[in-house]
């Protein structure tokens, strides 16, 4: 809850991490000064969270995560939102890279494809690295449009990088894909192995098959589920170091509606902090 600024980011930088993720409301009301300003104060790298159609307060103040349907208005808004994000990491110092939540989920295979051929076209204009996240209501939601996506003609030989949240993946398949389960194992290596050449980013915070965030992953009863997670997560990173690429990596634990909370008193059931 904490306002952007150089303190905060200054304590960051202490408990380890070398950067910081944001998304657009970080950075719309000002142009990103505070965000440069408190990001070169604590020698922090920046990835910058778009979400085509969405990342503002309507008149309500509330957030609007996705507002649009139209391919030609999610054009438009990863254009604007490209060249708001060039703007400001110019002036970070120690850089970083944009992670996109891209489009919708109800499209059709013809339409993802014809948006990512376009996004792409676009993402080379900017010197910085672009990924696309596996996140539900977007072009990634589940695995199998991303097996039909990243598997198109028009897509297969490009170099389309993921941000690999897979956190939604689970909720949305009702249960954390495991290899050697019989009923993932005839397909879920086929995706993973697709999805472990172009994972240039991980979203590593920890779900199940029922919520999106564990409450606190150090339960005896988390285990086995974190087991798998992690061991997943470590085949990604380990793909990524074979490439001789640099290991970026969030564990992008959130509060409220992420972590689960008390009937009635709406109070955390666990520490977010204990939980990251």
């Amino acid at each position: 809850d904490d306002p952007i600024s150089p303190a905060l980011f200054k304590s960051i930088a202490a408990e380890g991490y070398s950067g910081v993720e944001v998304i657009s409301l970080a950075w719309i009301h000002d142009g990103g000064l505070d965000l440069v300003r408190s990001a070169n104060s604590a020698g922090l790298s920046v990835v910058l969270q778009i979400h085509t159609c969405g990342g503002y307060l309507n008149k309500n103040k509330e957030y609007v995560y996705c507002g649009e349907y139209d391919i030609k208005e999610h054009k438009k808004s990863l254009v604007e939102q490209l060249a708001q994000c060039d703007v400001i990491l110019e002036l970070v110092k120690t850089g970083g890279f944009v992670n996109i939540h891209a489009g919708m989920d109800s499209w059709s295979l013809d339409d993802a494809v014809q948006y990512l051929t376009f996004a792409l076209k676009e993402e080379k204009r900017y010197p910085f690295k672009v990924v696309f996240e596996t996140h539900r209501q977007r072009l990634f939601h589940d695995p199998f449009q991303t097996r039909d996506i990243l598997n198109h003609s028009s897509i297969a030989s490009t170099d389309l990088k993921l941000n690999c949240d897979l956190s939604h993946w689970y909720v949305s398949c009702e249960r954390i894909l495991d290899i050697h389960e019989p009923r993932d194992a005839p397909w879920w290596p086929e995706i993973l192995q697709l999805v472990r050449k172009r994972c240039a980013y991980t979203h590593c915070r920890l779900g199940s098959a029922q919520t999106i965030q564990l409450a606190d992953p150090s339960a005896p009863e988390c285990s086995a589920d974190v087991k798998m997670q992690l061991d997943t997560f470590t085949m990604l990173w380990q793909a990524q170091l074979d490439r001789q690429e640099e290991v970026w990596s969030c564990p992008e634990f959130g509060p409220q509606p992420y972590m689960p909370s008390m009937p009635h008193t709406q109070e955390d059931v666990s520490s977010l902090s204990q939980a990251v």
